[in-house]
């Protein structure tokens, strides 16, 4: 017969293992996010400034081990749009947009870089380039004008 002292320490047992099997599904939970971002779109090396709208639709999952992975959608102008599945590395998700040329092979259509928090957003894509005839233009928010993009992105890119 189990004495009542060891039935007590075999609950405790017992419900310290179903909180961490419950605290362990809860954590890894996928957590859905929307973000509108208000941005610019810019070149570096031209006069070019355009206000633009940064949405962000998908979902976070988060791992105990390994990195962190975000999946979904990003569109500018309501009109370029790409999806995304991008592991956290370092202090934001980086995302290279492929396409396949004529012949098949993989190329790079654009990158992607989002904040870790999700609230910053920079990207480059030839279809920017060739939507609004520019030879290296960029897409980043949050931001108003071209002079608030140096600080932050530097901020985002680099953690300084």
């Amino acid at each position: 017969m189990i004495s009542h002292k060891k039935n007590r320490i075999y609950i405790w047992i017992s419900a310290v293992v179903i909180s961490c099997i419950v605290a362990t599904f809860y954590y890894h939970r996928d957590l859905p996010f929307h973000h509108n971002i208000e941005a610019v779109i810019y070149s570096p090396d031209t006069t070019f400034e355009k206000k633009t709208t940064v949405i962000l639709d998908g979902e976070k999952y988060k791992r105990l081990s390994g990195k962190h992975r975000i999946s979904g959608e990003i569109r500018v102008d309501e009109e370029l749009s790409y999806h995304f599945t991008a592991d956290l590395d370092g202090n934001q998700y980086v995302y290279m947009v492929p396409y396949y040329d004529e012949s098949g092979n993989q190329r790079t259509l654009g990158v992607i870089h989002i904040s870790k928090n999700l609230d910053q957003v920079w990207l480059s894509s030839s279809e920017l380039n060739s939507r609004y005839q520019l030879d290296d233009g960029y897409v980043y928010g949050p931001a108003s004008s071209k002079r608030d993009v140096d600080d932050s992105l530097t901020k985002m890119l680099y953690g300084k």
